[in-house]
């Protein structure tokens, strides 16, 4: 099991005794403040923003080095955009969405400005039925929407084929519930990367450094824009 990535808190700095009072208040009135998605709150005295990844061992990077897993690579490529981001890699391989669920609010402790949430996978290879898969997503979502957190929700090809029935639901709740609690919709994780043996581990599942590199590649004008969108502080995009 990999472990989570640690947390990285710019510490506030407080004003010290003697600052005159002009100065003090042309300083606190310096932080601004913008609103993000459906409301979250930033500060230009919050930086890095912080990224919660919340998955399986495709978060985690199983069988990568924590430095070279999927949230790694973002952030390493956000921060070359000049953009000040911080990932929390929360991601468990072999998680399901029942057993994510009971740690999900444990995760959210770190305090995030934006979720990636990617589940799913072990759901379909351990054929747990999909409205099981749906109502677990549903209730995280749900945290996050009354959070008023920006949300990245992924979705994930079929790694078992189990039915047309099945198969059919599976491919479908990840954009039903997209649309439900208004988050971002990636479609598919694994896009590029599935099936192709040049992205992949010896497992035919996980990625491997080639992998991890290309599913941040696709993901990145994605997180991108949803950092753009409500002003990250890091990229300079703030208007007073």
């Amino acid at each position: 099991m990999i472990p989570a990535a640690k947390t990285t808190i710019v510490p506030v700095h407080f004003f010290r005794s003697g600052i005159p009072a002009l100065l003090m208040l042309t300083l606190l009135f310096s932080l601004v403040h913008i609103r993000a998605g459906r409301g979250k709150e930033f500060s230009m005295s919050k930086q890095p923003v912080r990224i919660l990844a919340f998955g399986d061992s495709l978060t985690a990077g199983w069988g990568v080095v924590p430095p070279s897993s999927v949230p790694a690579c973002l952030e390493t490529a956000l921060r070359e955009k000049g953009i000040a981001v911080t990932f929390i890699n929360a991601g468990i391989p072999g998680d399901t969405t029942a057993g994510a669920i009971k740690r999900f609010e444990a995760a959210l402790a770190c305090d995030p400005d934006m979720v990636i949430l990617e589940l799913g996978a072990n759901d379909n290879l351990q054929a747990i039925p999909t409205d099981r898969t749906a109502a677990n997503l549903d209730a995280m979502l749900q945290v996050l929407s009354q959070r008023n957190i920006p949300t990245l929700l992924a979705g994930i090809c079929l790694l078992r084929d189990l039915g047309s029935e099945y198969n059919a639901g599976f491919q479908a709740l990840f954009e039903e519930l997209a649309t439900r609690y208004e988050a971002v919709f990636y479609p598919d994780y694994l896009a590029g990367v599935a099936g192709n043996p040049e992205y992949l581990q010896r497992d035919g599942l996980h990625p491997n450094l080639r992998g991890t590199q290309e599913i941040a590649r696709r993901l990145l004008p994605v997180v991108t824009d949803m950092l753009a969108n409500f002003g990250e502080p890091g990229a300079d995009k703030l208007q007073p």
